[in-house]
């Protein structure tokens, strides 16, 4: 390679592994910040909140809507296409 393509290459990699350490660093440093001002407990607690709704609320109305689409199935064959309809009215 020409020196220059060398050094040139040198700097990128040292540029790349500079970058990806600082976002170690930062990384690390916003882990220790959120545990310190409870960051994670409260979103523990916020998912908890969360999912005893989602059983409380969603899980019931899916529940009936099962029910009732048992109780009343729609009959596949009993009626016409919506092709067949536009036929029929000339819309076709």
């Amino acid at each position: 390679m020409h020196p220059f393509s060398i050094l040139t290459l040198g700097i990128f990699v040292a540029g790349y592994i500079t970058a990806r350490w600082d976002l170690v660093t930062r990384l690390y440093e916003l882990a220790i910040f959120a545990w310190d001002h409870g960051v994670v407990t409260r979103a523990t607690k916020g998912f908890a909140v969360l999912s005893i709704l989602f059983f409380l609320l969603i899980l019931p109305v899916e529940r009936i809507a099962v029910r009732e689409t048992d109780l009343h199935p729609r009959i596949g064959g009993g009626g016409i296409s919506a092709r067949e309809q536009l036929k029929r009215r000339g819309s076709f």
